[in-house]
């Protein structure tokens, strides 16, 4: 094995050693068909890019898939396609291993091998390449990855002819199956696919229909009725007319439906089948390694919720991608614009991202500010409630204070100043000196009154200031005002009752037009009767004149 071989090999199986390592922490992410869909998938792009690696022939061609059942003409298409039997042997006995039908400066055989050298095969090494070659060759066989026949009259400098198992193989139901696997496998890594339906089995068979839909629908396909010769213009025309038509019933989309013959160079619709080929033959062929693991990836994201999650995914794939573009370096393999273009993507993400993190950090600057403002303003709060504090605190002080200085007149002889304004009318107002003569009047309703306050305030002065009777229909004191040293009591004619203390009146007034008596401006008593409203304002002032000292 030559340096640049083993190096390619080591390389490569650091690669899949470093791919495995981390792309099962993000598999458990995602359903398990998917994941495991996506595993398989993911393993097969490493493995075909390996085999450009390996394989520099293969590099910047159009590779083109032929498939169809087993004896269906593959290997007469071939030979014939290039015009005379190029190919010293068939195609068809190397089913189960890759083949590709290149252009050369010489004829060689070359067997890829698993271990990443390449060996060159004798013609008849290449013929007992089949299912039922020698022991002594199935050695060989297992460790061979792909073989490349090289022409040097091969006619299309940028194609790459690649020969499938026959999938209809049934001398063994079990290699049938392996090999139908194969052909799948192999067709979905190209990109045109010609197809091939013999013209002795008639229209397209329902196994053939069956294979086509495991294909990529993607990839352009290209249908060969090969055998041509074999049927009558009229059949011919008929069989390509049923096999389009029912091609399109199974929606499976193709380019054309072509009649071939191998024996004859011309005629049929040689020409047409020639124009494809030149047609593909022009177009440049850009591996897309990079592309379809860039989709591989954003698939992964969409199951990822947690922000790390996303981030130490963007860390393998940055990494992953690093370690395929030097693997490219090493063995000559053209993936520059891929990798241009990931860089350039990359960038503009980058570029996104730190837009992104810069709007954040704004924000966070923001809430901080803003969380800082608030404090602010919850301290400034906090030294205005102290300094009322202290204002309320100071007020109190001097209220007690001017309680106990002697000159501080009392309730009692206020309202005794008041007292020929606090009349005695027909009914409803009671002064002091007649105080047992209400008592003895309404003894009952003084009582009341006392047991109501009970419980809230402590029972009220036995020995009441003022009492006023707004009931209009019985004079027994039930609605009205009731006036001691310390407290204020009313109960309206709608059953409310209202008590204050009197130190804890800021404003008392009797509205005459209103007939209403307000206590820190809330309505505490409606007096209906006319005769009861100047001893009321009287009142409201006797009170008022108490508070203000």
């Amino acid at each position: 094995m030559s340096n640049i071989h083993t190096d390619v090999q080591n390389r490569y199986q650091q690669l899949k050693q470093y791919f495995k390592q981390n792309i099962t922490q993000f598999k458990t992410h995602l359903p398990l068909d998917q994941a495991n869909q996506l595993g398989l998938d993911f393993q097969h792009e490493l493995d075909h890019f390996y085999k450009l690696c390996v394989s520099p022939q293969l590099n910047n061609r159009f590779i083109i898939g032929i498939g169809g059942a087993f004896s269906a003409g593959k290997s007469s298409f071939l030979n014939g396609l290039l015009g005379q039997k190029l190919l010293s042997v068939e195609i068809d006995p190397t089913t189960s291993i890759p083949t590709y039908l290149v252009q050369g400066t010489d004829n060689r055989i070359t067997a890829i091998l698993k271990s990443g050298e390449n060996q060159t095969l004798s013609t008849e090494q290449f013929k007992n390449l089949t299912h039922h070659a020698e022991q002594d060759d199935r050695a060989l066989i297992n460790s061979i990855d792909l073989i490349i026949v090289e022409q040097a009259h091969f006619p299309w400098q940028n194609l790459s002819f690649l020969d499938t198992p026959g999938y209809s193989n049934t001398e063994s139901s079990e290699q049938g199956n392996c090999d139908a696997h194969i052909a799948k496998v192999q067709l979905n890594d190209a990109q045109r696919i010609i197809w091939l339906i013999s013209a002795d089995q008639g229209v397209i068979s329902e196994s053939d229909l069956q294979f086509l839909k495991t294909l990529k629908a993607d990839i352009p396909k290209l249908i060969i009725i090969s055998r041509a010769d074999k049927k009558t213009e009229i059949d011919l025309e008929l069989i390509q007319s049923v096999t389009a038509q029912t091609l399109t019933q199974h929606d499976i989309q193709v380019e054309a439906v072509l009649t071939y013959s191998a024996r004859q160079s011309q005629g049929f619709d040689r020409s047409l089948l020639n124009q494809y080929l030149e047609d593909w033959n022009a177009q440049p062929q850009i591996l897309s390694v990079l592309d379809n693991f860039v989709e591989y990836f954003a698939e992964i994201k969409t199951h990822l919720s947690e922000l790390h999650h996303q981030v130490d995914l963007d860390s393998f794939q940055k990494n992953l991608f690093e370690q395929i573009y030097q693997l490219a370096q090493l063995a000559n393999v053209d993936i520059e614009t891929q990798w241009q273009h990931y860089l350039a993507q990359q960038f503009a993400i980058e570029q996104q991202r730190q837009e992104a993190l810069a709007q954040y950090q704004a924000e966070l600057e923001r809430e901080a500010q803003a969380i800082a403002d608030e404090q602010e303003r919850q301290r400034q709060a906090l030294e205005m409630q102290k300094a009322q504090d202290l204002l309320a605190r100071a007020e109190q002080i001097r209220n007690q204070a001017q309680a106990v200085q002697p000159t501080r007149r009392s309730l009692e002889s206020i309202l005794e100043s008041y007292e020929d304004e606090i009349s005695r009318p027909s009914a409803g107002s009671y002064l002091i000196d007649d105080i047992y003569g209400v008592r003895k009047k309404v003894d009952k309703a003084i009582k009341a009154y006392a047991f109501e306050g009970d419980g809230e305030y402590g029972k009220y002065n036995d020995d009441p200031l003022v009492l006023v009777d707004t009931t209009t229909i019985f004079k027994n004191a039930e609605n009205g005002l009731f006036l001691t040293h310390s407290e204020l009591y009313c109960k309206d004619m709608l059953g409310k009752r209202f008590v204050t203390r009197l130190n804890q009146i800021r404003s008392i007034r009797f509205d005459r037009d209103e007939s209403k008596l307000y206590v820190n401006g809330d309505e505490r008593l409606y007096v209906p009767q006319d005769n009861l409203k100047k001893p009321m304002m009287a009142l409201a002032k006797a009170v008022k004149e108490y508070l203000d000292q």
